[in-house]
């Protein structure tokens, strides 16, 4: 079904029905109010401690992985001076969760996986602030704003308040965010499949450095973190919810952020596309070893 809705996005952009810069806003869409809402729609339940202490155990769990994740960069790329070296790095380390993680997420385990996954967008809108930021621009001062007021922090942040309280958003307001949350899937597909009809694949399908990055992100990574989820004393569902963005390609933030900082963004945009093809290919196959190895 994702594949159908990939060919979608790429065919009304080939076929001129919507811009280049309509799969902009609609990028932009996606991430500032979409993303938000399906957020906040998870955490729409009521409080358990058992619950929140998994929650908070998720987000050891997130922790966990991007530390293998910048440490797996920093091993596999230390010369500064080949091209696209910030960018590499941040292919590594950053997943890819709204276009790709969260609808799997949603689809494999439901709203709860969404919930715990919340965890890795903290950890993510931080690192493209400092990480990113200092890989790209070294001299730059970090913007702590930046960090934290950003729409996926911030609607962490409202939905922990939600629940831990014992006041729930009334329901018609709640349908209406539900309602919204529910395009992420679509959008988000649309989007990756313009993106794709905006790249010149006969080019880039030839650049032997996206495929190193690609088996680096897509197969070496899930590869280890497989055997660290073995032997954690997990639930089933963090462990398959940790396991997703072990296994999704890099965030096309990779992309803006390079562009912004006057950074390879061509390369960037290129790689995270050539990987988000080869991805279509890996994730079941890395999803059904998990499963096998970790029994989700």
């Amino acid at each position: 079904m994702m594949f159908l809705m990939v060919l979608v996005g790429f065919c009304v952009v080939k076929f001129k029905i919507v811009s280049e810069e309509g799969i902009k806003q609609m990028s932009v869409l996606l991430i500032k109010i979409v993303v938000p809402m399906i957020l906040i729609s998870a955490f729409q339940r009521d409080f358990e401690v058992n619950l929140f202490i998994e929650w908070l155990i998720m987000f050891g769990v997130s922790v966990l992985l991007y530390a293998v994740q910048i440490a797996l960069a920093t091993i596999l790329y230390r010369d500064r001076n080949v091209r696209g070296f910030a960018e590499n790095r941040m292919c590594v380390v950053m997943p890819n969760n709204g276009f790709l993680a969260f609808p799997l997420m949603m689809s494999l385990v439901g709203s709860l996986g969404i919930f715990y996954g919340s965890t890795n967008v903290i950890i993510l809108n931080i690192l493209q602030w400092t990480y990113g930021l200092k890989l790209l621009k070294p001299e730059e001062k970090l913007n702590a704003k930046k960090m934290f007021l950003n729409p996926g922090t911030i609607s962490v942040i409202i939905g922990l308040m939600l629940f831990v309280s014992p006041y729930k958003l009334p329901q018609p307001v709640f349908e209406a965010v539900d309602a919204i949350g529910s395009l992420n899937t679509p959008i988000a597909m649309i989007v990756l499949g313009g993106l794709i009809a905006q790249t010149d694949l006969k080019k880039e399908v030839r650049q032997l450095c996206f495929y190193k990055l690609s088996f680096v992100k897509l197969i070496v990574l899930p590869l280890i973190m497989l055997p660290i989820f073995k032997f954690l004393p997990l639930s089933n569902d963090i462990k398959l919810t940790g396991f997703i963005c072990a296994v999704t390609p890099a965030a096309t933030a990779v992309s803006m952020l390079s562009q912004l900082f006057d950074g390879e963004y061509r390369y960037a945009t290129s790689a995270i596309v050539v990987m988000t093809l080869l991805s279509a290919i890996t994730i079941p196959v890395i999803l059904a070893i998990g499963s096998f190895v970790l029994g989700y």
